[in-house]
């Protein structure tokens, strides 16, 4: 993804949220803190894309979707931080980071949790690559509801391609997984190149052939 969005002026919310707000829904402990200090310098809740603002009808469980721009201290974002921001906000939110003369976009799949309506389930976080604030902008797609607008800005961010019976969630499952077992494959990459005896390598090699395969179908 290499273009930044053009959010219509109608929806511009473009209010600063001060930390001691979201600490106050959140909780967050003592070191979290310290890395909305350290690495956060101005957080905006410049839009708020909703039936009345954007003219797009609620659906499929999102009745609105947030977006919030994090002006950065560092070029690096630790995922508690968005994490906390996503515990404060019962709504799901696209993150626009912005650095040094350039954005890029992160969010996770948040939906209401099936155990508990008034608690929300967020995955891992996605992200774009850095663009540059001068990069072309485009419109928001045109969509038949909210929940089809959050599927398509999770679409552009997540690294994989939708197969063609998956729902959302399969997808974050699926880019989960993957992740896992990519981590697998490095250890016992490390692993064979330590071992010395020749049956235990054959072995480890087994399991990295098997473990690259599994990446193989995941990626597909």
């Amino acid at each position: 993804m290499k273009l930044l969005y053009d959010f219509p002026k109608a929806a511009a919310f473009g209010r600063v949220v001060a930390k001691n707000k979201i600490y106050e829904h959140a909780s967050p402990n003592a070191k979290v803190k310290e890395l909305f200090v350290q690495e956060v310098e101005k957080i905006t809740w410049a839009y708020k894309l909703s039936p009345a603002t954007i003219n797009i009808p609620a659906g499929e469980g999102v009745q609105e979707l947030q977006i919030f721009v994090i002006t950065l201290r560092t070029e690096t974002l630790a995922q508690e931080v968005l994490q906390t921001i996503d515990k404060a906000i019962p709504s799901p939110i696209l993150f626009q980071l912005n650095y040094n003369g350039k954005s890029r976009y992160m969010a996770a799949y948040k939906r209401p949790s099936e155990a508990d309506k008034n608690k929300w389930v967020i995955s891992s976080y996605f992200e774009t690559d850095w663009i540059t604030d001068n990069a072309e902008k485009t419109e928001l797609p045109v969509v038949l509801n909210m929940g089809t607008l959050y599927q398509t800005f999770l679409k552009a961010i997540i690294p994989l391609p939708f197969r063609d019976t998956e729902s959302l969630n399969d997808l974050v499952v699926r880019v989960d997984l993957l992740s896992t077992r990519e981590r697998e494959a490095e250890k016992v990459g490390a692993r064979i190149k330590k071992e010395k005896q020749f049956n235990r390598r054959v072995d480890l090699n087994r399991s990295l052939n098997e473990l690259k395969a599994e990446i193989d179908n995941l990626k597909r």
